[in-house]
C-alpha cells in the first residue's frame, strides 16, 4: 500500500510541476517575466555576439504575432523565431537546453535527446528510462570463475554498471562453497546491500569477470542464536539485539519497534541492510550521537577459508567497523538497541529565521531545537533560506491527576484546592465554578481535550496541543489541536510492517525502487528544460510534512524515505564543523541554485578518543559535525550539466569550510575523459583517510584475509591501493 501511496504523491509531485509548466508554457499573454540566466540561456552557444540572443531568447512569445515582436522583431529573425511548442523564443539552429526534433534541428556540436527533446552536447551520456533497464536485466546471465547469475551488479544511482553476477546464498554452507570456488578460480568476493553507495565500494565497472558479488538477502545463519532478529535482556531501557546481516532495517524494525525499541540513532529510510549500516560509513540525526555502527556490541563473520568467527573484543571491532566488504562476509551483527515509551515524529513549521538571516539568529534556531528534541532532520529552500524540520523526541508520562473538574470549586475568589486546580475559562462557561479545572492532566488523547486558555492566551496542555486553525474552525478551542495525534496500535504497526515487507521483497538486494511511469520522468524532465527547477523544488519542500504524517500513522518509527521514487537521485555528501555550517549555507545561497530538491543535514557527533572505526573518513576530529547532502535529479535521456557543474561548485565552498567527503555520496567531482564533469574523478591521497589510518588497515586485512579475497572494489583499488599478498 506505501508504494502506491508514495509513488501517488510523487506522481501528483510531478504532476503539479507540470501543470505549472503547461501554464506557462501555453499561455500567449502573460505578466511573468523572466531572465537568461534564470532559464538557463547562459548554455546557447556561439551567439555571444547577438544582441537578439541574449536579450530575447526564452522570453514568451505568440504565434499570433507573425513579427515575432518579443523575439526582438525583423531585426531578430534571422536568430530566433517563436517556438510553436513551447511559445518560447528559441535560437535558429536550436541551442543547449532548447526543444528539438527531426525539422527542429540542434546546432554545432549538440544533439537532440530522444528523452526530453531538447538539445545536449554529443559527448553527454544517455542514461536509459528506467524500464529499459530492467528489461535489460531480466534477459541478462554472467559468470565469473565459473559462478552464474542472472542478477548483474548495479549500483543504485548506476554510477557503477558491471557484468559482475549477484549470487544468494541462503545458508553458512553455500556461502563457504561460494568463497571456495571463487578463490579457486581466481576471483575476488564482494559483499552487498542495497546497492545505495555512489561510488564503485562493492565493485568497480571492470570488463573482467573476476568478481562475484555476494547478496545476503536469502541468507539465514546456521547458528541458531544468530537466525532471527533476537532482543537481548528485554524489558530494559538499555537492551541488544542480534539480527542476521542481510535484514533490512525495515525487517529489523518489524520485530523490535512494536515493543517500543529503536536503534540509538537510525537513517533517514529503512531501506538499508544491517550489514551495510555497520560495514559501511552510515549516520544518523541524533544530537549527540555518531555513526551507526558505533553501536555495534558484536560481529558473526565469515573469513576467506570458510570459518566463522564472532567478534566482539573492541580492538578487533574498530577494524570491522566499517571496513567495507574488505575484511570478510558479515554475516550477523549484534546491536545495542534503547527503549522508548512515548516516541514521537513529525515536523516543525517551515519558517525564515525569527531573528533574520545571520549566524546568531541560525544557531538560535538549531539550538532551540537541539533543546526540545532528541533527533532533527533539517531542509531548506536556498531561494526563500525557509528551513524546514523533522523531529524526533520521547514524551514524558504524566501521572494520573488525582482530581477531577467536577472536584475544583471557586472559593474565596479562587479556585480549590489551589494546589490542584485553577482558573481556565472556556467558551460557554455560565460561571466561575463552571471555569475551575483541574491542572494536572493527563496527556490528551484526541483533539477534543486540547483547549484555550483564555487566561495564558495559548491552548492548555501545550506540550501536547498547539494553535492550529483550520478553514471552518468557530472557536479558539477547535482550533487547538493535538501536535501529535495518537500513534498507531500495535496491532496496525504490524500489520503495516508485514505489507511494507511483502510489497518490497527487493528493498535489500536493489533499493528503493525507481517508479517506470514516463509521466512523472517526462514531468520533471519538462520543468527542467524550461527551468522550472524552482518550483519543483518548492512543492517537494511543502510535501514532506504530508510524507512524514504518513510514515507517523504508519509505523511512528522516524523513518522518512519512501520505498518508490519517480527517478534517482544523485547525492553529493559532506561532513562539515557544525560552526561552519551557517557561512557554507550562506555561500550556496547567493549562488544561482539550479537543482531541484532542498538541501539536507543532520548533525553527527565525534570522539576520536573513543574511535569506534579505523576507517571513520578523514580521520575526522572529535565534536559535532553536520552531515550535508545536495541532492538533484538524474532525468533519463540526458544529463543535466547544470547539476554536475553545481555539485562542483558546492563541493568547493564544502572543502574550503574543511568538509569531509561522505564515501557512501558522490565527491570528488571533477572531468571525465569525455571532458564531463562526473563524481571521484578529482580525489587527493589523503582527501578520504589519512596515511596512519590506510597503514592501521592495511596490516589488519593482511593478517584477517591473508590472501586478498576480499580486496577488490573503489575503497581498495583506488583510496587504500593494491596490497602485496
Amino acid at each position: 500500500m506505501l508504494r502506491r501511496q508514495v509513488s501517488a504523491v510523487a506522481a501528483l509531485l510531478i504532476l503539479t510541476a507540470a501543470i505549472i509548466a503547461g501554464a506557462i508554457l501555453y499561455t500567449s499573454h502573460g505578466t511573468t517575466t523572466t531572465t537568461a540566466e534564470d532559464n538557463n540561456t547562459r548554455h546557447l552557444l556561439n551567439t555571444q555576439t547577438s544582441q537578439c540572443a541574449t536579450n530575447f531568447a526564452n522570453t514568451q512569445c505568440s504565434l499570433l504575432d507573425n513579427r515575432t515582436t518579443r523575439c526582438g522583431g525583423p531585426e531578430c529573425e534571422s536568430f530566433l523565431e517563436c517556438d510553436i511548442q513551447t511559445h518560447r523564443c528559441v535560437s535558429k539552429p536550436r541551442q543547449y537546453g532548447e526543444p528539438c526534433d527531426k525539422i527542429r534541428p540542434c546546432g554545432d556540436g549538440l544533439r537532440c535527446s530522444k528523452s526530453c527533446g531538447i538539445c545536449v552536447y554529443e559527448m553527454e551520456e544517455d542514461i536509459l528510462p528506467v524500464e529499459e533497464e530492467e528489461d535489460d536485466d531480466e534477459q541478462t546471465v554472467v559468470t565469473a570463475c565459473g559462478i552464474s547469475s542472472t542478477h548483474v551488479f548495479r549500483t543504485w544511482g548506476r554510477v557503477v554498471r558491471s557484468d559482475h553476477p549477484v549470487v544468494m546464498p541462503t545458508n553458512d554452507d553455500e556461502l563457504k562453497s561460494i568463497l571456495l570456488r571463487a578463490k579457486e578460480g581466481g576471483c575476488k568476493v564482494r559483499p552487498s546491500g542495497s546497492t545505495h553507495s555512489a561510488a564503485g565500494l562493492v565493485a568497480e565497472a571492470t570488463s573482467k569477470s573476476d568478481v562475484v558479488v555476494v547478496s545476503l538477502d536469502r541468507y539465514i545463519p546456521s547458528d541458531a542464536n544468530w537466525a532471527t532478529p533476537v532482543l537481548m535482556n528485554e524489558g530494559a531501557n538499555t537492551a541488544s539485539v542480534k539480527v542476521p546481516a542481510g535484514f533490512t532495517q525495515l525487517e529489523l524494525y518489524s520485530v523490535i519497534r512494536p515493543k517500543r525499541y529503536f536503534l540509538p540513532t537510525q537513517t533517514a529510510g529503512f531501506l538499508f541492510t544491517i550489514a551495510g549500516v555497520v560495514g559501511s560509513f552510515v549516520h544518523g540525526g541524533s544530537f549527540g550521537d555518531g555513526p551507526i555502527h558505533n553501536h555495534v556490541q558484536a560481529m558473526r563473520v565469515m573469513l576467506w577459508d570458510g570459518t566463522i568467527a564472532v567478534i566482539d573484543k573492541e580492538d578487533e571491532l574498530r577494524y570491522w567497523r566499517n571496513s567495507y566488504g574488505l575484511l570478510g562476509i558479515i554475516t550477523a551483527v549484534e546491536l545495542t538497541v534503547i527503549k522508548r515509551s512515548n516516541f514521537r515524529f513529525g515536523t516543525l513549521p517551515s519558517q525564515s529565521l525569527d531573528a533574520g538571516w545571520n549566524a546568531a539568529g541560525f544557531d538560535e534556531y538549531i539550538n532551540g531545537i537541539r533543546k526540545e528534541y532528541t533527533a532533527a532532520e533539517f531542509f531548506m529552500n536556498p531561494h526563500t533560506k525557509e528551513i524546514l524540520a523533522i523531529v524526533q523526541k520521547d514524551l514524558k508520562d504524566v501521572a494520573k491527576p488525582s482530581l477531577v473538574d467536577s472536584d475544583c470549586v471557586w472559593s474565596w475568589f479562587q479556585c480549590q484546592p489551589s494546589s490542584h486546580c485553577s482558573y481556565q475559562y472556556e467558551f460557554g462557561d455560565w460561571s466561575v465554578h463552571d471555569s475551575c479545572r483541574t491542572s494536572v492532566r493527563p496527556p490528551p488523547t484526541d483533539d477534543d481535550e486540547c483547549g484555550w486558555d483564555y487566561k495564558a492566551h495559548t491552548c492548555r496542555n501545550s506540550a501536547y496541543c498547539s494553535y492550529q486553525y483550520k478553514f471552518g474552525d468557530l472557536t479558539l478551542d477547535e482550533s487547538c489541536r493535538l501536535i501529535y495525534p495518537p500513534p498507531p496500535s500495535v496491532s496496525s504497526m504490524k500489520d503495516a510492517y508485514n505489507q511494507l515487507i511483502n510489497d518490497n521483497p527487493l528493498l535489500g538486494v536493489t533499493g528503493v525502487a525507481v517508479g517506470n511511469k514516463r509521466l512523472e520522468q517526462d514531468g520533471i524532465c519538462l520543468a527542467s528544460r524550461i527551468g522550472l527547477e524552482r518550483v519543483l523544488l518548492e512543492t517537494i519542500h511543502a510535501t514532506i510534512p504530508s510524507l512524514v504524517r504518513e510514515a507517523y500513522d504508519r509505523t511512528n518509527d522516524g523513518y522518512l524515505v519512501p520505498v518508490s521514487l519517480p527517478l534517482r537521485t544523485p547525492l553529493l555528501g559532506y561532513l562539515i564543523p557544525a560552526d561552519r555550517l551557517f557561512a557554507v549555507l550562506d555561500k550556496i545561497t547567493k549562488l544561482n541554485y539550479v537543482l531541484s530538491i532542498p538541501l539536507e543535514w543532520r548533525c553527527v557527533s565525534f570522539d576520536n578518543e573513543k574511535e569506534s572505526a579505523v576507517l571513520t573518513p578523514g580521520d575526522i576530529k572529535s565534536g559535532e559535525w553536520a552531515a550535508m547532502e545536495v541532492v538533484s535529479n538524474e532525468i533519463p535521456g540526458w544529463t543535466q550539466d547544470d547539476s554536475r557543474s553545481q555539485f562542483l561548485q558546492i563541493e568547493t565552498i564544502l572543502k574550503n569550510a574543511g568538509g569531509v567527503p561522505h564515501t557512501g555520496k558522490y565527491f570528488g567531482m571533477g572531468l571525465d575523459d569525455k571532458g564531463l564533469i562526473q563524481p571521484f574523478m578529482n580525489v587527493g591521497p589523503q582527501d578520504v583517510f589519512s596515511e596512519r589510518q590506510k597503514e592501521q588497515f592495511r596490516a589488519y586485512a593482511n593478517r584477517v584475509d591473508p590472501e586478498g579475497l576480499f580486496w577488490s572494489g573503489y575503497m581498495a583499488n583506488t583510496i587504500l591501493k593494491e596490497m602485496v599478498w
